[in-house]
């Protein structure tokens, strides 16, 4: 039982940790999205530029919601494996209380 609560524990640490490089990823990509449209915006000049920038940035800020909800989805997993493993845990030291009375 010990190791099965040690393997959780494991599991759920290991994708705490891809949620935090998710997130430390998401930010560098939004910080490199908002550099790359400032680079065109400086590089072109003019009314078709400006569609294409709104082009580009309409696609950009689509894949950033997506991802978005990547990382959420993550995040709810993470939390509901955590509550799991609680429960567990305090189920294992109730079933275990009430062995010993």
């Amino acid at each position: 039982m010990q190791q099965r609560e040690t393997d959780e524990w494991t599991k759920q640490v290991e994708q705490e940790r891809k949620m935090e490089a998710l997130e430390y990823l998401f930010s560098k990509t939004k910080r490199s999205q908002e550099n790359v449209l400032g680079l065109f915006q400086e590089a072109w000049q003019g009314s078709k530029s400006e569609q294409r920038l709104g082009l580009i940035e309409e696609t950009m800020t689509e894949e950033w919601q997506k991802r978005k909800k990547q990382m959420y989805a993550i995040d709810d997993q993470v939390k509901e494996a955590r509550r799991q493993y609680q429960r567990a845990k305090f189920a294992s030291k109730g079933a275990g209380t009430h062995a010993t009375n």
